[in-house]
């Protein structure tokens, strides 16, 4: 009996200690008490607490599933298990306990909310609808934490009128309701309205200065109205009070790198790496800062990892044609052409009118060395854009490299003919001059060879 004495004493030492902010030693005496009676809710319940306070998400949502499944009709306990899943991104655990939850309350406005929230997070969007409206209907009056999430789920689907509308009407019922400035602020700048943005985040960072996505929205929304310095110096702000924030580390050397800081920008991408070496983007990103400060060999290393990734995704559901092209443009300016070939291969697979890429995918297969192939497709180019110089360029030096010397005269009128000013063409006509003397041999070709270096 003595121990259950003691194990009260530490539960209560324990709660005082919590008001007081001294979670490590709350920890101690919970867990002392828990000693004695593993089994008790409330104090797993309490753990869970200190544990969140304490920034072990992991650990605390295993302590509340703990109490939620001793007391499954407590639904603070229960709703605070579905928090703690929603939290560390287990949407369908989450789930799982709003539904217990609300079996038990169905009036628990966290439970709906949550649940809201979770499907949002899924795409589910319109079960998200019917669990809003389900919402409403259980309770006596419009839940604004339940309009905030519904809200959410609105801008994703680009609906920014009505997400307005249900953001405004929870803010008339709950002024000071977390998020809801900066989800108001996404709709502003959605619609075209930056500056009424900027004036909300710029309130909610005066009022909550370690808001950390506060910090990175204000940034984001403050780089789109071109003001730069300030923020970088939100995002170094969000750096500081997360060290660890793979985004902010990469949208900071994003901006970087547009504003020309290319060294600070590649320490930036750099520590994204280290953080998250499977990161989306950072292997190209790193190739782009690489090749503008002139670091070859540093960059043909990254751009081939991009380039592994890339494979990895071709034949996918998803892969993105766009984002292969731009790999295979930053291949061929490390001269890996052959690499570029398989990449924009692929991507003209899904886009084969796209003139762009065929340009590219020609002029990457002449840098591999597959002059054929790069003159079909400049060729095809030219079925679709008729008076493009470049494919005609390429097309007169691959007949000239190919000894095709009347049907490389013939490319080279063709172009003269639309731009008769063309240096690059004039070069090749000088080149395919020299080359006929060439044929004919003799003390004629000697001096048109030192005519045409003099030329040069």
């Amino acid at each position: 009996m003595t121990e259950w004495f003691e194990a009260e004493d530490h539960a209560s030492r324990a709660l005082d200690m919590f008001e007081r902010g001294r979670w490590a030693e709350a920890e101690v005496e919970l867990r002392m008490a828990l000693a004695v009676n593993p089994d008790q809710p409330e104090w797993l319940y309490n753990l869970g607490i200190v544990l969140e306070y304490s920034g072990r998400d992991r650990q605390a949502r295993d302590v509340f599933e703990r109490a939620a499944a001793l007391a499954p009709d407590q639904v603070e306990v229960v709703t605070s298990a579905a928090i703690a899943c929603a939290r560390l991104g287990d949407s369908d655990r989450a789930l799982k306990w709003c539904d217990r939850a609300l079996k038990v309350d169905p009036r628990n406005e966290d439970a709906h909310a949550r649940r809201i929230e979770m499907l949002v997070g899924q795409g589910r969007h319109d079960e998200a609808e019917t669990a809003f409206y389900l919402a409403e209907m259980a309770m006596d009056e419009p839940s604004p934490l339940c309009l905030l999430e519904i809200a959410v789920s609105l801008i994703t689907r680009g609906q920014y009128r009505r997400a307005g509308w249900c953001l405004r009407e929870a803010m008339r019922m709950e002024p000071g309701l977390p998020r809801i400035r900066l989800r108001l602020a996404e709709v502003h700048a959605s619609t075209g309205r930056l500056d009424r943005a900027i004036q909300l985040c710029s309130r909610e960072v005066r009022e909550d200065p370690g808001n950390v996505e506060a910090l990175a929205i204000y940034a984001g929304l403050l780089e789109a109205a071109d003001r730069r310095v300030e923020a970088t110096d939100m995002l170094r702000r969000v750096i500081d009070f997360d060290p660890a924030n793979v985004n902010a580390h990469e949208s900071l050397g994003h901006l970087l790198a547009r504003m020309g800081r290319h060294e600070q920008a590649l320490l930036e991408l750099q520590i994204v790496r280290k953080l998250d070496p499977g990161h989306p983007g950072v292997d190209l990103a790193l190739g782009e800062v690489e090749v503008r400060l002139g670091r070859p060999d540093a960059a043909r290393l990254s751009l081939l990892r991009a380039y592994e990734r890339c494979c990895d995704q071709i034949g996918q559901v998803g892969a993105d044609p766009m984002e292969l092209a731009h790999v295979a443009a930053m291949l061929l300016k490390v001269g890996l052409a052959e690499e570029a070939v398989v990449l924009l291969e692929a991507a003209s697979e899904t886009r084969t009118t796209d003139v762009d890429l065929m340009k590219l995918l020609a002029r990457a297969r002449y840098q591999s060395g597959d002059c054929r192939g790069g003159m079909a497709m400049s060729r095809a180019v030219l079925r679709l854009e008729a008076g493009c110089l470049a494919s005609i360029h390429n097309l007169a030096l691959g007949a000239l490299h190919r000894g095709r010397l009347r049907i490389a005269a013939a490319w080279v009128r063709r172009g003269l003919h639309l731009d008769p000013g063309d240096e690059g063409l004039r070069r090749i006509r000088l080149r395919l001059w020299l080359a006929r003397v060439t044929r004919l041999g003799g003390r004629s070709s000697a001096w048109a060879q030192r005519w045409l270096q003099g030329q040069g």
